[in-house]
């Protein structure tokens, strides 16, 4: 693998880090003044642990080996849950662990697993 794509993978990772910070810390804070965070802190949790996860590939890992696996992880999951969230009001929904999907979710989810497919797919070459 050339330095490059390494970058590239590594690039991703650090912008997607920001944006699941910026996207979980905006909402957090908005799902406390109303009183809501008891009910989604599930997929609050998870878009933290993808911006921790997300900045540890793109800037302390080792090697390109976790930026790699987050870019495509993101590419496929992401891209599922954005399709499949038009369709669906959320996953576990009468559980404590409900992740609701709603357009803001749903176009984010979309936003970020674009460019994650687009990276995997250059970077394939």
């Amino acid at each position: 693998m050339t330095l490059h794509r390494v970058a590239t993978y590594r690039n991703y990772c650090r912008a997607a880090a920001v944006a699941f910070g910026l996207y979980t810390a905006y909402p957090v804070v908005v799902k406390i003044a109303e009183d809501r965070l008891a009910h989604d802190w599930a997929h609050s949790a998870l878009h933290l642990l993808s911006a921790l996860f997300a900045a540890y590939a793109g800037w302390l890992a080792a090697t390109e080996l976790p930026a790699k696996l987050f870019t495509w992880g993101i590419g496929a999951l992401y891209g599922v849950l954005g399709i499949v969230g038009w369709f669906i009001d959320g996953l576990f929904l009468t559980t404590h662990l409900a992740i609701p999907l709603g357009p803001p979710d749903n176009v984010f989810h979309l936003v970020i697993a674009v460019p994650a497919v687009v990276v995997s797919a250059a970077s394939a070459k």
